[in-house]
């Protein structure tokens, strides 16, 4: 009997990797999308899936799971997919040590970094355009530039380039491109998606960081995977979906 399974999805938000999972691993399942206030936050309508109000969460058969990894854990080892369609499947459902180290480095090294920055830049603007405590003064609104170009570009910049070349240096060395580490994507692949993306055709695309060919390579590889390309596009129709309901 198939699993009912519904993914919570917000608007630029890592739900977009979980859409990649369940295309790759062929489950059905519904979608209910939750868009961004006008200052990026979360909806309170999260609140009401997930107890800390993020997004990804998926409820499979009435249970509600959240994190993203833990997520991409039990899906990949429900038991149809752990046993039966396992052979099937062109997906590394085994854990592997490459898999489990990078799908905890996308999070605890990358994104860490990446959501300090977006935080700083998202907050700085709402100083200067007064959202926080008003008008400032001209002189006001350059120190908080200088002060968070400063953060940006030379303390937090050059930490997360670290972090892509770090990536970089092992999908050059990996003798088959993945982040499993053999030659099927796995959780590890799954997990680092969301920031690669970010850094080739989301909100970094243009933050000047060098993107080596071999993530370009290992990007090129997913999105022209059938799987992922389903998932972009149900993606994109649940969200215009939602849009016309409002």
């Amino acid at each position: 009997m198939p699993h009912e399974i519904t993914l919570h999805h917000l608007n630029g938000s890592r739900s977009d990797r979980i859409f990649w999972v369940l295309e790759e691993l062929e489950l059905p399942y519904n979608v209910v999308v939750h868009f961004r206030s006008p200052n990026k936050s979360a909806p309170k309508s999260l609140l009401n899936v997930s107890p800390t109000g993020k997004s990804p969460a998926i409820i499979i058969d009435g249970e509600t799971i959240t994190e993203s990894a833990f997520i991409i854990y039990k899906l990949l080892n429900l038991p149809e997919i752990s046993s039966e369609k396992k052979s099937k499947l062109d997906v590394q459902i085994n854990k592997t040590d490459n898999g489990i180290f990078w799908s905890h480095y996308s999070e605890g090294s990358m994104m860490n970094l990446f959501q300090a920055s977006a935080i700083i830049g998202a907050t700085s603007q709402a100083f200067i355009n007064g959202q926080v405590i008003g008008e400032l003064k001209e002189e006001e609104k350059k120190g908080i530039k200088d002060y968070s170009g400063f953060v940006l570009q030379k303390y937090l910049g050059p930490q997360m380039q670290g972090t892509i070349d770090f990536a970089e240096s092992f999908i050059n060395k990996s003798q088959h491109g993945w982040f499993s580490g053999t030659d099927k994507p796995g959780e590890g692949d799954f997990m680092m998606f969301f920031a690669i993306n970010s850094l080739l055709a989301g909100t970094r695309a243009n933050a000047g960081f060098n993107v080596g060919e071999g993530l370009r390579g290992w990007y090129k590889k997913v999105t022209s995977r059938p799987a992922a390309q389903r998932a972009q596009q149900r993606l994109s129709v649940e969200e215009e979906k939602a849009k016309s309901k409002i």
